[in-house]
């Protein structure tokens, strides 16, 4: 199974990182979401691609950017 990292900016809280979980879950094309919370860093979401297909970045971004006041690094 493929996986990709993104580093968020503005994901601090356990609630930032289940907001991001529910609107990337509604991208065609993840099978699995986890985020990582660093705490004074560069927090990340871990994404397991479904049947291991590509997923694009921009639909990635849009998808964090709808969550909230979050953007890919």
């Amino acid at each position: 199974m493929i996986s990709t990292i993104y580093t968020v900016v503005g994901m601090t809280t356990a609630e930032d990182a289940r907001t991001i979980k529910d609107s990337l879950y509604l991208v065609a094309g993840i099978g699995a979401v986890a985020t990582e919370i660093i705490p004074d860093g560069d927090s990340r979401i871990i994404l397991k691609h479904k049947d291991n297909v590509e997923l694009d970045r921009s639909t990635i971004e849009a998808a964090v950017q709808e969550a909230g006041d979050y953007t890919l690094a």
